[in-house]
């Protein structure tokens, strides 16, 4: 949708509630108009499920829900847990034409070619130029490689570059959104036990990191005890 309005996507993000992408202040308006008609957020869902009336929520503690989000502000932060993905590969092509367009061709020929995507990063461009990161399950690594390299091809970039071992550490929780300091815990902890991040993503709910695949235990422990403090 965005190519097709000769918007260009400066960078992306994704999580798993959520993709996000950074496009011009000036194209922001219609970028806006053009995704709510992509999805068509302006019309009412046909499909929205129903429920029967016997069911209900599980009941709850009015007054605790309530303590419980007038807390949720920059003085509180809960993690409710901390996971490790090992089952991942991450492959990356380099200097990609940072145009409208290229982000959606190759994930139009990666979805073609019947690869799962996990998380996307697209780093800022400079000089026309951008990388282009994203994770897959590690038995499509080598079909996914094939497509980047054929990629590479069509847009005269690259070099391709990949790892065919990583592994994907979540911190999950209530707060996160107004605290900086969860990303910071999550460097400095990794930093001082040696363990280079080679992608991170962020939500309101969630930070992810992604790491060599020899180091994710020991990432995962390292995270366990920089959130130890908070996590319940």
């Amino acid at each position: 949708g965005l190519s097709e309005a000769g918007i260009n996507i400066q960078m992306i993000t994704t999580s798993e509630i959520k993709i996000s992408v950074l496009v011009s202040r000036p194209e922001a308006q219609t970028a806006l108009r053009v995704i709510h008609e992509v999805f068509s957020l302006h019309q009412e869902p046909t499909d929205r499920p129903t429920f029967p009336a016997t069911v209900s929520p599980e009941p709850r503690d009015p007054v605790d829900v309530v303590a419980r989000l007038q807390g949720v502000g920059m003085e509180e932060l809960t993690i409710d847990q901390i996971t490790l993905d090992e089952s991942q590969a991450r492959v990356s092509i380099h200097n990609v034409p940072d145009a409208p367009g290229v982000a959606a061709k190759v994930f139009e020929d990666v979805a073609a070619a019947g690869i799962f995507v996990d998380m996307i990063v697209q780093s800022y461009g400079r000089d026309g130029l951008a990388d282009l990161s994203f994770t897959v399950p590690k038995p499509t690594l080598q079909n996914s490689q094939q497509v980047a390299d054929k990629l590479t091809s069509d847009f005269q970039c690259g070099p391709v570059t990949s790892s065919p071992d990583v592994c994907k550490l979540s911190v999950s929780g209530i707060g996160l959104r107004s605290h900086t300091g969860v990303a910071i815990r999550m460097f400095r902890s990794l930093a001082a036990a040696d363990i280079n991040i080679e992608m991170v993503n962020t939500s309101e709910v969630r930070v992810n990191v992604v790491v060599d695949g020899s180091k994710g235990l020991l990432a995962l422990k390292c995270l366990q005890t920089a959130f130890e403090d908070v996590l319940r």
